[in-house]
């Protein structure tokens, strides 16, 4: 059962007037069928379900952002004339002893 599958059964769960004694018979009859259908999963199952888990989350946050054309994806002439002129740094730079002289001159 996917996700929206579940959430609507919840929500049409907590629409039902239920007592707290049908509540109950309802969880101990879902843990008891859960619990007959556990088995420890394989490691291959776990990188299944895992993968999923990740496809899903992904998939969902896709669907959330709005369609743009490629046109709108690309960047602006204004960030392509900034990129230009950065050039990679250096490989003989220390950053870390830059960042210790600054942090030394500024709090030294």
């Amino acid at each position: 059962m996917n996700t929206v599958s579940l959430n609507n059964l919840w929500s049409y769960l907590q629409g039902l007037t239920l007592t707290a004694s049908n509540k109950r018979w309802l969880a101990d009859h879902l843990y008891e069928s859960a619990k007959m259908e556990e088995r420890p999963m394989t490691r291959e199952e776990k990188l299944a379900e895992a993968a999923r888990i990740r496809k899903e989350k992904e998939k969902a946050l896709w669907a959330d952002m709005p369609k743009m054309s490629k046109e709108e994806l690309e960047p602006s002439r204004e960030i392509l004339d900034i990129v230009k002129e950065v050039e990679p740094m250096p490989d003989d730079v220390d950053i870390e002893r830059i960042k210790y002289e600054y942090l030394m001159k500024k709090y030294g």
